[in-house]
This record gives structure tokens, C-alpha cells and sequence, in this order.
């Protein structure tokens, strides 16, 4: 008969289980990583807002309507996530996070303008272009980073191209937009190595999980069989007094011997385990 080897049925099933990998754009951060990423991006947003009040105030001309406005957002979001930090929750930083894109994109489309008329030194889109950059490093999941990327190219290209006056599109046209779209590509390429490693960083974890399992099941097995030795030596010696009696029932004792050796084959599988996992320690 053949021997039966549960550890290798059991991996086998677990292979057979687990189904092709994830990829990096669907990968999902942990609860708390994404609210920390929120967190961070909403204080950035408020430190930008700061900033934006501070450089319009020394341009006559340029409103710190809008940039109020967002910062007192900024603060309404950190209020909120520090409320919620002990209960994180992935859909709603996202939210947050979607919202403080679309706060700082609305201001830099109310206020680019401006400090391009009115700006004598004015360089095109700095804001936006750090908004790509800030959105890889912090986005709380890919598509959202993906979003907000594009989102800050796409109000900038459009913006510059639409509304701009010929004279100040004639000023920039040297160089806009394609440093915006350098920006935005290098923007896409970091969120795409970020989630990338963080699905590196799962699968092994994952397989550092599964390699514990098999080894905690083996050595479970290995504790059966360290408790099956002593039966095993009393019913042997057991079937040898049998034998020598004056009366032996060849029946049961056959029966005896033929649960033996299904033990034994048991044994011996356990015991192939127990030097493999040996050979790995010292390894």
C-alpha cells in the first residue's frame, strides 16, 4: 500500500489554493499605512496653503481667497484623521486623500493665472509639478496616486493651453509643458516602484507565513511521533510474548503485526520530515 504523506498533501493543496499573484496596481496597503500616508499628504496640503497665502500677500493683486479657504479644509481633514486614528479605515483615507487633491487643484486653477500676470519671476507650475511627486510618495493606494497624478498634469496642460493669454504662453512656451509631463512621468514611475515594492514586501512576508505553518505542522507531527514510539515498543513486545504462548491466535496477532506496519510506515514519514527540517536549521 501506498504511503500516505500529509505534510506534502497538505502543501500541495495550498498550492493548488493559492491563485495567480496580485499585481502591484491592486495592491492594497494596511489600514494604518494608508491613514499615515493621508495624514501626511493633508499636511502637506496645509503647509502649501500656508505657503500660497504667504507668496500671494507679497504680489498686489493676487487673492488668498481660495488659499484659505483650502487651508481651513487641510485642517478640517487632519481634525478628522487624528479623531479617527485609533480606527483607520483604507476607503476613507482615500477619500480624504481625493478630496485634498481636488482642494489644491482647485486653488492652483484660481490662482496660476494670477501670479502668472502679475509675477515677474513667475515659474510655471512648481505647485503642480510637486503634486505629482507628493501624490507617489503618499497617494494611500496606486489608482488614487494615479488619479491625483494625472489630475495635477491635466489641470496644468489645460489651463496653460485654454486660458493662458498668447503673451504669457509666448513667455513659457520654451519650456512648458514638457517639464510638467517629465514631472508627471517621473511621478507615475515612483508610485509604480512604491507599489511595487510593497508587493515584494507582502509576498514575502506571505511566504515567510506559510514556511511557519509547515514548519510548526511538522514538528507537531514529529511531537506524534516522539509519543508514538513507547506504544509502538510495548504492543511489539506484546506480539512477541503472543507468539510464545501456549495458545497464540495467529488471526488477531496478524492483525496486530498488519496495524504495525501501517504504524511504522507513519514513522518513517515522520522521521524524512524531521531530517529535512533538520538540514534547513543548519542551513
Amino acid at each position: 500500500m501506498t504511503t500516505h504523506d500529509p505534510l506534502a498533501t497538505w502543501d500541495s493543496a495550498r498550492r493548488g489554493r493559492s491563485g495567480p499573484a496580485t499585481g502591484f496596481h491592486n495592491v492594497h496597503l494596511s489600514e494604518r499605512d494608508a491613514w499615515l500616508a493621508t495624514t501626511i499628504a493633508v499636511a502637506f496640503h496645509a503647509l502649501g496653503m500656508v505657503i500660497e497665502i504667504a507668496l500671494a500677500r507679497t504680489i498686489p493683486g493676487v487673492s488668498t481667497k481660495s488659499a484659505g479657504i483650502s487651508a481651513m479644509v487641510a485642517l478640517l481633514l487632519l481634525v478628522v484623521l487624528l479623531i479617527r486614528r485609533k480606527t483607520p479605515s483604507v476607503r476613507l483615507a482615500s477619500v480624504i486623500y481625493l478630496v485634498t487633491t481636488v482642494s489644491v487643484v482647485t486653488v492652483l486653477l484660481l490662482t496660476n493665472l494670477q501670479f502668472a500676470v502679475l509675477e515677474r519671476n513667475w515659474q510655471p507650475f512648481q505647485a503642480a509639478k510637486l503634486g505629482c511627486l507628493i501624490a507617489a510618495m503618499v497617494a494611500p493606494g496606486f489608482w488614487i496616486g494615479l488619479l491625483s497624478i494625472l489630475a495635477y498634469f491635466f489641470s496644468a496642460l489645460l489651463q496653460f493651453e485654454l486660458f493662458f493669454p498668447p503673451e504669457i504662453k509666448a513667455q513659457v512656451a520654451a519650456s512648458e509643458p514638457w517639464p510638467m509631463l517629465a514631472f508627471a512621468l517621473a511621478g507615475v514611475l515612483a508610485l509604480v516602484y512604491r507599489f511595487r515594492r510593497v508587493q515584494l514586501e507582502q509576498e514575502v512576508a506571505r511566504i515567510q507565513a506559510d514556511n511557519f505553518a509547515i514548519r510548526q505542522l511538522a514538528y507537531a507531527f514529529l511531537n506524534i511521533r516522539d509519543l508514538m514510539n513507547t506504544p509502538l515498543q510495548v504492543i511489539d513486545l506484546s506480539v512477541g510474548l503472543l507468539r510464545r504462548s501456549n495458545d497464540p491466535n495467529k488471526l488477531i496477532i496478524d492483525c496486530i503485526d498488519h496495524s504495525m506496519h501501517r504504524l511504522r510506515e507513519i514513522n518513517a514519514v515522520l522521521v524524512q520530515h524531521e531530517r529535512e527540517i533538520d538540514w534547513q536549521a543548519e542551513r
